[in-house]
């Protein structure tokens, strides 16, 4: 079964009909002699198409390899609209589909007339929470399709994703007061990773289909590796690397994980095994788990059954149906359970206040069943799959609560399910600075103590720890913004260990918001380094206790004269020789450097005002050309540096404590 719904959009055929120029800056400009005067250059360029629309049409695992064929031809033509369009399709079903509006953009200005290029594009803006602009561009399509009807049934529903978006800008504006924060790996990868399922012992149970697959065989359906059922623990280093479910679960096909009974020792699974795919269960036997067995006939029928869940009190089973008779492809259904008889009675549809005409999925009922939290495409969702929330009361289900902005996205977001204090939970998500795919995030539904009550997003983050060790852990949240404008930036943030290599993790700020979160073992230093297009690198040096911590940071733009302090270069005490624990910070140095081979900068080196065995001017001027000595060695050429001390002449706090004439001690870079 394929949890994430793909948009499955069909590749336009390459031909040049429908090819108009926009303006004399952006011009379309075809693949034929007319504009590519080098005729092997063209043959190439048309053989790499032709490539490319081969591997797209197979979908799955052969989209990049897809995107690479058509790069070769873009390589010799960028401006032709019809292959920045199959390049965008193609990233719109990739693993990253919001990563795809820089090339419909493109292909939009090229070529307005381009059969389903605003549709594609709304789509691409809508993923990006750009809502205002993806309305306008739906809009575009609907004249379009009014006077030439579209007969492929996707592109006839504007209506639905105008109304998505319109419920995207509203709900984003009065964020829900949660936090969300991806779990990052080892759990999450460039595969794809849903259906958390936690005993509250350390154990993650969780689906994914990376290349480890049991039986190493794609699924010819849909071009992907099958589903299996993987596991992980908690511990002082985080997640442990996952590994396939030890026994009987994961077979040749599909198994995922649906739900766990409340002592951590039955889990429901799903199998493709017949019936389009049906519920099993499973017993932890040992250290391992059983043969699954079917559940019984009321639950699975000819249809497809995905998902289910056992309320608390035994008393109902909730599941998800594909059946005859139901409100559209999916319903939640549930069953109560008959204590003398020892079975499941007759299974009743939720009805109309539940389900819609589009699919629902993933239901979670906790305590006594009278709440339920499911994933919906249809009610007030924002794009794809929506969580919500809704209660039985006085004989009848109230209308669903969408969970809100920054819990759900623009993308699919389903898979809920919350830890016993009901405070904290985990669901999966698509969504801009994921590690690929569907990724597991956990969401925290009370405000942080020393957070603004607003809504938080962390795209990328560390190890996430178990309910009840609250204690062990470190949460590190903030702000990244921008020094001139203070605007949000898009910002790549790595913690590393100084003392521990391994403890090393990225993430990604909203780039909505600039927001992050992230969790790491407490007790160890870190060096925190901040990168962003445009921007000099940014470190702090954190000291790991457990609890939370605010750590907003500012950027500084490249421009000349603008410095910014490496907070993690050590150096031996009253000496210039550089300290072992550098290297991270240094290595993050020569890395911009690479990056950027037309800069140039000064390293500038500061002391205190305490007078040692080294003048303070010497000693600083030593250090500073300490670490070019050290960046020349690693590959970066002399003359882009250049090395200066000041002694104690530029203080930036007073020298009257250790911890001010600490700050003083430093090593800036500075824009030549």
């Amino acid at each position: 079964m394929l949890y994430r719904v793909l948009l499955m959009l069909a590749l336009l055929a390459l031909g040049g009909k429908g090819m108009a120029q926009s303006s004399a800056r952006s011009v379309n400009v075809p693949f034929d002699q007319a504009h590519v005067a080098d005729e092997a250059q063209l043959k190439a360029a048309l053989a790499a198409i032709r490539k490319g629309d081969e591997l797209a049409s197979k979908g799955g695992i052969d989209h990049t390899a897809a995107i690479a064929a058509y790069q070769q031809a873009m390589d010799i033509n960028p401006n032709n609209a019809e292959l920045n369009c199959k390049v965008g399709v193609c990233l719109l079903n990739g693993p990253m589909p919001a990563s795809a509006l820089p090339l419909l953009q493109r292909a939009a200005v090229l070529d307005p007339a381009l059969p389903r290029v605003h549709y594609l594009l709304g789509y691409a803006l809508q993923l990006n929470a750009r809502w205002a602009e993806a309305i306008a561009a739906y809009q575009r399509h609907a004249e379009i399709i009014r006077r030439t009807p579209d007969p492929d049934r996707t592109y006839n529903m504007v209506e639905k994703r105008v109304l998505e978006c319109r419920s995207g800008l509203e709900l984003m504006n009065a964020p829900a007061k949660a936090m969300v924060s991806n779990i990052g790996g080892p759990v999450n990868s460039p595969a794809a990773e849903y259906g958390a399922l936690l005993d509250g012992k350390g154990n993650l149970y969780f689906t994914s289909r990376r290349p480890q697959t049991t039986g190493g065989k794609l699924n010819k359906v849909n071009n992907s590796w099958f589903e299996d059922v993987f596991h992980s623990s908690w511990g002082a280093q985080g997640w442990s690397t996952p590994q396939p479910l030890a026994g009987l679960v994961n077979g040749p096909r599909n198994d995922a994980t649906v739900s766990l009974s409340p002592d951590g020792r039955r889990m429901v699974v799903y199998r493709d095994e017949r019936n389009g795919g049906d519920l099993f269960t499973t017993d932890m036997e040992g250290s391992a788990w059983s043969q699954p067995v079917p559940m019984p006939l009321v639950v699975n029928s000819p249809a497809q059954e995905s998902s289910a869940w056992r309320s608390a009190d035994g008393n109902w089973l909730y599941f998800v149906s594909s059946r005859e008779g139901g409100f559209g492809g999916s319903d939640i259904y549930r069953c109560p359970w008959d204590w003398k008889l020892a079975s499941w009675g007759a299974a009743e549809n939720l009805g109309p206040d539940v389900n819609t005409m589009y699919d629902e999925e993933g239901v979670y009922a906790p305590g006594d069943g009278s709440t339920i939290y499911f994933a919906s495409q249809g009610h007030n969702s924002m794009g794809g799959y929506d969580l919500f929330k809704a209660s039985f009361v006085d004989g009848q289900w109230s209308r669903p609560e969408n969970l809100g902005w920054p819990i759900n996205s623009p993308g699919d977001d389903q898979f809920l399910v919350l830890m016993p204090d009901g405070k904290s939970g985990y669901f999966s998500s698509v969504r801009p600075g994921g590690m690929g795919e569907d990724d597991i995030y956990r969401v925290d539904l009370t405000p942080v103590g020393n957070v603004e009550a607003t809504a938080l997003l962390a795209t990328m983050g560390a190890g996430v720890p178990m309910a009840g060790d609250e204690e062990e852990r470190l949460r590190l949240i903030g702000f990244i913004k921008g020094l001139r404008m203070m605007e949000p930036v898009e910002a790549v943030i790595t913690l590393m260990s100084l003392d521990e290599p391994e403890i090393n993790t990225r993430m990604i700020t909203d780039p909505s918001t600039g927001h992050y979160a992230v969790e790491v073992p407490p007790g160890k230093e870190y060096a925190v380094h901040v990168t962003a297009k445009g921007y000099l690198p940014h470190s702090e040096r954190l000291e790991g206790k457990s609890g939370d911590l605010r750590m907003d940071m500012a950027l500084t733009k490249i421009a000349p004269g603008n410095a910014e302090v490496l907070r993690n270069i050590f150096y031996k005490p009253q000496r210039f020789e550089l300290d072992s624990s550098s290297t991270k910070e240094l290595s993050a140095l020569c890395d911009f450097l690479k990056t950027h081979p037309d800069l140039r900068l000064q390293i500038g080196g500061h002391a205190d005002s305490d007078v040692g065995p080294i003048s303070n001017k010497e000693l600083s001027e030593s250090r500073a050309r300490e670490v070019v000595n050290w960046l020349v060695k690693h590959g970066i050429a002399a003359d882009r540096l250049e090395a200066k001390g000041f002694g104690d002449s530029k203080p930036i706090a007073p020298n009257d404590s250790d911890s001010n004439k600490a700050l003083n001690r430093r090593t800036e870079i500075m824009v030549l």
